[in-house]
């Protein structure tokens, strides 16, 4: 990390703010320790990352993070393919929009999100994640010089608030929201980094249409996730080949005929065909792997946008299945 990011920080138990300790005069930061002003705990910087996860972060969240940590240390690459996904996933955002912006990745797994918004000019970028997947995040955005990674809680993020004086022009959360165990609280803890005139976008599995995932994945789910991980990656392989397989041979050659419009979940499942077997492999490891997940309906959405008092809130449908909101 940059030394000018410790003026930002804050102890995620005290709230208070944070001293950098143990560290000669430079600007960047490999090692050292964060010093809290006010209750005295200390929390380590290793590897260019600052540590600090509350040590009372919950088992259902522990379970979350030691999950999905595992899976992004072994599903690490950075596909052509995830420029568009994340465009579509924060639509309407444009790349120009990001440019000068301070941005906070509230859940950053192994950075790709947090690659792109750098990428597209923001000025500066802090990836969040409570997961071991911040060594793999940090690895990736390592070559830019305007990225942060910080492993902390996003129920506690570690930051000035925007009432503070500090937060963040453009904040995001992608896929994260929905594995927390209240969305809607970790959402409206969010927003408080939200400075005047700036955003907050998200993406969340929806209610509506994936009635398979809940009545079908769902139970299946409440099974795979007491497996280690390690099982779990040969289970998914079989299931894998079938979702790739269907994609690629049924929907993607039907989609835009009247047969294929009849076909449930067809613009999802035409999307998911352009991928190849790595990326399609990986989302049904995610499926299988994650032990909380929440299926939100649109007007629930909307609601969190307006009583977290955000203005010019839209809510769009993403391939029939999840949705997304801005604010």
């Amino acid at each position: 990390m940059r030394r000018a990011l410790v003026e930002d920080l804050r102890c995620p138990v005290s709230s208070d703010p944070l001293v950098l300790e143990g560290v000669e005069s430079s600007s960047e930061v490999d090692a050292g320790e964060l010093v809290c002003v006010g209750c005295d705990r200390r929390w380590p910087v290793r590897g260019g990352i600052p540590r600090l996860v509350p040590p009372d972060v919950g088992l259902e969240q522990r379970k979350t993070a030691s999950a999905f940590g595992w899976q992004w240390q072994h599903f690490v690459e950075m596909h052509p393919e995830f420029e568009a996904q994340f465009l579509d996933w924060v639509h309407p955002l444009e790349p120009a929009f990001f440019r000068g912006k301070r941005v906070l990745d509230a859940g950053c797994g192994i950075g790709r999100h947090a690659h792109y918004a750098a990428m597209y000019g923001a000025d500066e970028v802090v990836a969040l994640d409570l997961s071991v997947a911040v060594e793999t995040a940090r690895l990736n955005l390592q070559p830019l010089d305007n990225v942060h990674v910080v492993q902390g809680d996003l129920m506690r993020p570690p930051f000035r608030t925007a009432a503070q004086g500090g937060g963040f022009d453009l904040i995001y959360s992608i896929g994260v929201l929905h594995h927390l165990p209240d969305p809607y609280e970790g959402f409206r803890r969010l927003v408080k980094y939200v400075r005047p005139g700036g955003t907050i976008a998200v993406w969340v599995y929806g209610y509506e249409n994936n009635g398979f995932v809940r009545n079908v994945v769902e139970p299946v789910r409440r099974v795979s996730t007491r497996l280690p991980p390690s099982v779990l990656r040969g289970l998914a392989w079989p299931l894998a080949i079938g979702f790739h397989g269907i994609a690629k041979a049924l929907y993607r050659p039907l989609h835009g005929t009247s047969a294929g419009r009849r076909l449930p979940l067809d613009e999802y499942m035409t999307s998911v065909a352009e991928f190849g077997f790595r990326q399609n492999y990986t989302i049904v490891f995610d499926q299988l792997v994650a032990p909380t997940a929440a299926y939100i309906k649109g007007s629930e959405l909307e609601r969190w946008f307006r009583e977290s008092g955000l203005e010019d809130v839209e809510i769009t449908h993403r391939h029939e299945n999840s949705w997304r909101g801005q604010g």
